[in-house]
């Protein structure tokens, strides 16, 4: 897979309640790690982590702003829009792929976690 048709690919993972795991599942390697600030995680872990997600931002939309090609694979700016306990927010962040074969086999995210670990149950 080109690196624009994986942008592509990925731009339609995070939709809403069409929000789709198995797409994502499809973009990554077995055992890719994927770091972000809310919880680290693989590949494997995802349907698990994007549910929790959707349980608290059922109409989260991720869209990317621009990307760029590196020598390892790609970087996307993005925009994450939803409603928080009624209220609409929105997160800017930077998502850097590492692919092999079109796939990545690391994936590091960055942005400001804050208003999604204020919204997480505490378990008390």
């Amino acid at each position: 897979m080109r690196p624009e048709e994986f942008v592509e690919r990925w731009s339609r993972v995070w939709n809403g309640p069409d929000s789709d795991p198995e797409l994502y599942l499809s973009l990554l390697h077995p055992g890719c790690r994927l770091t972000n600030p809310v919880s680290p995680i693989t590949r494997e872990e995802l349907p698990q982590f994007m549910g929790s997600i959707l349980a608290m931002v059922p109409d989260i939309r991720v869209v990317p702003i621009q990307w760029a090609e590196t020598a390892e694979g790609v970087v996307i700016e993005w925009l994450n829009t939803g409603t928080l306990h009624g209220e609409p927010f929105q997160i800017r962040g930077v998502d850097i792929y590492t692919l092999q074969d079109g796939k990545g086999s690391e994936g590091i995210s960055y942005f400001d976690p804050r208003p999604l670990l204020r919204a997480a149950p505490t378990g008390d």
